[in-house]
């Protein structure tokens, strides 16, 4: 079938003919779409999307990314996998195909997990091992430093941890959700409100709210958690399918994405939202803390995402959340005059951090814990990504340009020698 070259005079087209210019499957080219190297648009009266042309021809000039070429960049939109876990595209979020802002209205983080590592009929929630010995008091702390020496002592006691079936992952998933749970629930705050009662049992969202104090935050640390789920190949997702590729145990995947998550361009940009609320909160004006903050030369974290150019539809969802949760508060006014200064000085609306950071702040919950909910929500699609990459058998093993001195003789020299 011949391929149809994209021209300045034909500036859409449509998938079937960019994916035939490109060579990959629609499933790439929606890939392509979702990392933002690729625009695309509806059409009037149609469910089918044209593709910008000129895109497809920029992306045909260097490669298509599955070459293998040690020339391709490993930044935002390479290296390019198949997946068929998370898509993101027009402004929205889809797991497995499902709308992920719809099932953030109800569902559970343990429904959404059962959806993302498509467990059929046994729930691998429905065990009772939350209470997995780990070998007594292992001394690391709170936070994800906490949760990674816990993944590290309860994988080496795991077996089943190396069992390679579907259902015996989601079994082992399960597991390492409640591990990481039971670490960021047993964290205690001098400042905070002591729970009251016995500890529920069921979806993590009531585990956490009840540990820390907050009962009235369960609906939004749910809803946080949902969204947080996945996000298709970011830093740390990548992180986990290196680690899976070399059949690395579950565990192990998702102690590389915790490290990874840690960093302060990824997760912890969560943390660094929360000190600029926080600064906001304390002086009672949004719109001069983030004025001074510009003035001093001073980044503004929690806004924009190059995936979301309308804004992150994740961080709408928790913002409403957590305003449905406590109705009219003066800290809300100040949180939104936060954002309203935020986008007029540059031009991008709120991401998922501030979203996260907000939840925190309204209840009084620490950096840690607000990384807690983005790193127990993530542990969800990490999982289903190790498992996705595992089930390839492919390894990761990119090649690497050098560019220091060459240590060989010149063949010139030596020719003429």
């Amino acid at each position: 079938m011949p391929t149809l070259a994209p021209s300045p005079a034909r500036a859409w087209i449509t998938a079937a003919e960019a994916a035939a210019e490109l060579n990959v499957s629609r499933a790439t080219l929606y890939a392509y779409v979702s990392r933002g190297l690729v625009e695309s648009r509806g059409q009037p009266g149609s469910r089918k999307r044209l593709y910008a042309a000129a895109d497809i021809r920029r992306l045909r000039s260097v490669g298509d990314g599955s070459t293998g070429s040690p020339d391709r960049a490993l930044d935002f939109g390479t290296p390019l996998l198949d997946s068929a876990i998370t898509l993101i595209d027009g402004g929205r979020l889809y797991y497995r195909g499902r709308d992920a802002l719809a099932l953030a209205e109800s569902a559970s983080l343990e429904t959404v997990a059962g959806l993302l590592w498509q467990v059929d009929d046994a729930d691998p929630f429905a065990e009772d091992d939350t209470a997995a010995d780990v070998g007594g008091d292992i001394g690391a702390g709170p936070g994800i430093a906490g949760a990674i020496a816990r993944l590290a002592l309860a994988g080496r006691a795991d077996v089943a941890a190396y069992a390679r079936t579907a259902p015996a992952l989601a079994r082992t998933g399960a597991r390492i959700v409640r591990h990481l749970v039971a670490v960021w629930a047993g964290e205690t705050s001098p400042d905070g409100p002591a729970p009251e009662g016995p500890a529920p049992e069921g979806p993590a969202h009531r585990v956490l709210a009840h540990a820390w104090g907050v009962p009235a935050a369960a609906e939004a640390i749910r809803t946080a958690l949902v969204l947080c789920a996945d996000h298709e190949l970011n830093a740390s997702a990548f992180a986990v399918r290196v680690a899976a590729s070399t059949r690395a145990t579950p565990y192990a995947a998702v102690i590389a994405g915790l490290a990874t998550l840690e960093g302060p361009r990824h997760g912890g940009m969560t943390p660094q939202t929360l000190a600029l609320l926080a600064e906001a909160i304390r002086t009672g004006d949004g719109r001069a803390t983030v004025t001074d903050r510009l003035r001093r030369g001073e980044s503004l974290p929690g806004f924009g995402h190059p995936l979301y150019p309308d804004g992150d539809p994740r961080a709408r969802a928790v913002l409403a959340a957590v305003r449905a949760a406590t109705g009219p508060q003066p800290l809300l006014e100040v949180v939104a005059a936060v954002a309203e200064a935020g986008r007029e000085a540059t031009g991008l609306a709120p991401n998922v951090d501030f979203g996260l950071a907000t939840l925190a702040a309204t209840w009084g919950l620490d950096a840690d814990r607000a990384i807690g909910v983005f790193a127990i929500g993530r542990s969800v699609g990490w999982l289903a990504h190790a498992a996705e990459q595992a089930a390839s058998g492919q390894l990761i093993r990119p090649r690497a340009r050098y560019v220091g001195p060459d240590p060989r003789p010149a063949h010139a020299n030596r020719a003429r020698a």
